[in-house]
């Protein structure tokens, strides 16, 4: 049984109750991300040694590698400088749906964290049929929309899999930033106003997968939010350390676009419809980095989220939980991500309405990632 517990969450908009479904993984979260009170600010200090030692390794791993492997065709990693969220697979789902040449295979790589198997699957552009507990939910996310997708740990036998059946122009790594085994063209990297507001320390003191002064050798970021050249950062934040990205590497800002929110039987089938209620008071379902994020989208999508039921990152649902979600938040409507949705049933909310938020990322500068992908594509050997 998971440890719950309730609060009230400064940081959900609204002031909307905030029920942990994982306690310790909340408490954790807000304490790397710099909040969290003075135990939180305590725990960080303490773990400076453990830190430094992180930096250490996370600089081997980040060192060229002469041998890395060429997968044969063309690649682009996408990914975060911080633990958890900042937008990467959204950023491959506009690249597979807007941000390559039309006509370019494309074909996309991932470990599928939190799933159950450890082979190598390969799952098809639009799969009928998908074992998401398998495979992981991004993973079948992607392959949603519209792309191959390899999942393995080792980046390079999921690309073989997937080059034994079709052809490929253009891998994307999703969360590659970190795995340079893999030779990549370019670096893509994600960020979002919370990731760089957050202490420009390595783990478990901040987000930070490696140090601040790391630059890709090439790359563009891509910050969901606000421009990060038109702001003044707080001095020890992330936006602060990475000042010289912002001045010296090509990039541009993103904002998030309501696809509409629709109804979770038809939306699994591939059958969306618009999910319609005639209450807008609803109970929020996030099992993602940042729970507060869902809660102010929903918003903006124009729902009034009263509770936010907050699961870990990639959290594995039950039909005999969800049940019990229910019957303990009777008479309200539920909405949830689409990341949370595909690893459910829609027979396990017992006719209650549920409906998937569906949002996208808008680079702003558009045209500047397009042409990056497509100097990558033009130049790069197979």
């Amino acid at each position: 049984m998971i440890a719950r517990a309730e609060r009230s969450d400064p940081h959900a908009s609204g002031g909307s109750t905030v029920v942990e479904r994982a306690a310790a993984y909340g408490w954790a979260r807000r304490t790397v991300y710099g909040n969290g009170g003075a135990l939180s600010a305590a725990f960080r200090g303490l773990a400076a040694p453990i830190a430094s030692g992180w930096a250490i390794v996370a600089d081997r791993r980040l060192r060229r590698d002469a041998s890395a492997i060429h997968l044969g065709a063309p690649t682009i990693s996408i990914g975060n400088v911080t633990i958890g969220g900042g937008g990467k697979t959204s950023l491959v789902h506009w690249l597979i749906t807007e941000g390559v040449p039309s006509g370019t295979r494309v074909a996309v790589l991932s470990r599928g964290y939190g799933r159950s198997a450890n082979d190598t699957t390969v799952i098809a552009p639009a799969a009928a049929s998908v074992d998401v507990a398998a495979v992981g939910d991004e993973p079948a996310l992607l392959a949603r929309a519209g792309a191959w997708v390899g999942v393995g740990a080792d980046r390079s036998a999921a690309a073989r899999a997937v080059l034994a059946v079709t052809d490929v122009d253009l891998f994307l790594l999703d969360d590659g930033l970190q795995h340079r085994k893999v030779a990549r063209q370019l670096d893509l990297i994600a960020f979002t106003t919370r990731d760089l507001m957050a202490p420009a320390k390595c783990l478990p003191s901040g987000p930070l997968r490696q140090r601040s002064s790391w630059q890709p050798p090439s790359g563009a970021w891509v910050v969901s939010g606000v421009d990060p050249r038109s702001r003044t950062w707080p001095a020890g934040s992330i936006g602060r350390a990475l000042a010289s990205w912002w001045e010296h590497i090509p990039g541009t800002v993103a904002q998030w676009r309501d696809a509409g929110t629709v109804d979770l039987a038809g939306w699994l089938t591939g059958s969306p419809v618009r999910f319609e209620v005639d209450d807008r008071r609803v109970t929020v379902i996030a099992g993602v980095a940042d729970p507060a994020s869902v809660v102010r989208f929903a918003e903006e999508a124009g729902w009034s989220p009263t509770k936010v039921i907050a699961f870990p990152d990639h959290y594995r649902f039950s039909q005999r939980e969800i049940t019990a979600l229910v019957a303990k938040h009777p008479n309200v409507p539920f909405v949830a991500t689409e990341k949370d949705a595909i690893k459910c049933q829609a027979e396990w909310f017992n006719d209650r309405p549920v409906g998937v938020l569906r949002r996208r990322l808008q680079p702003s500068e558009a045209g500047l990632l397009t042409e990056l992908v497509s100097d990558v594509l033009v130049s790069s050997p197979r």
